[in-house]
């Protein structure tokens, strides 16, 4: 799994604790699914900016970057550290956060159709271990082999493909925080 990457101490821990007061304070909306079934366990989220229900919808990419500067600057912050270095050639489509409670976890998906769309996740949390779950696993094409397991340690970031089916398991008692918040960009290759 080479497209899948993998960057650990991302911002630093000042800046991780930063945006980790940022996002566990109030303010999450209950809803968010990750898995098409009717029945998919429901999570929290916090939708900074971008789009809401579909790629379909008539977005501008800079008017989605002025979005979240308005909204989270905090969060634009950490946008602009991306595009510095690992997504350089791409365009933000959407900035969120889940926060799932303990033992709930997400189903398998797909961020994307196209390769060129890439979704970055960052891990905000002071304080993890392998025991506490809240994985993010990667899965072949037909969903029914784990490829790669990324165990959400402290001020990680990975970045991947939409095309890549993915899900987050659920976190276990015992979990510092007792719930598995992620900070989600969403994003579009440059057209050339």
């Amino acid at each position: 799994m080479n497209d899948i990457r993998v960057l650990d101490q991302f911002l630093g821990n000042d800046r991780r604790q930063l945006v980790w007061d940022f996002l566990d304070q109030p303010g999450w909306k209950h809803g968010a699914y990750s898995s098409g079934a009717p029945d998919a366990p429901r999570y929290f989220y916090k939708h900074f900016a971008g789009y809401q229900k579909s790629a379909q919808e008539d977005r501008d990419p800079n008017a989605i970057t002025l979005e979240l500067e308005a909204a989270a600057p905090l969060v634009a912050e950490v946008w602009h550290d991306l595009l510095r270095k690992p997504l350089r050639a791409q365009l933000l489509s959407r900035c969120y956060a889940n926060r799932m409670p303990s033992g709930v976890g997400g189903g398998v998906h797909l961020d994307s159709d196209c390769k060129d769309h890439l979704t970055a996740i960052y891990y905000p949390q002071a304080d993890w271990c392998a025991d506490h779950g809240g994985e993010t696993l990667f899965f072949n094409r037909s969903g029914s082999e784990v490829l790669k397991a990324v165990v959400p340690k402290p001020d990680r970031l990975v970045i991947f493909p939409g095309t890549i089916p993915h899900a987050a398991r659920p976190i276990y008692g015992g979990a510092p925080d007792a719930a598995r918040i992620t900070l989600m960009f969403k994003t579009l290759g440059r057209r050339a």
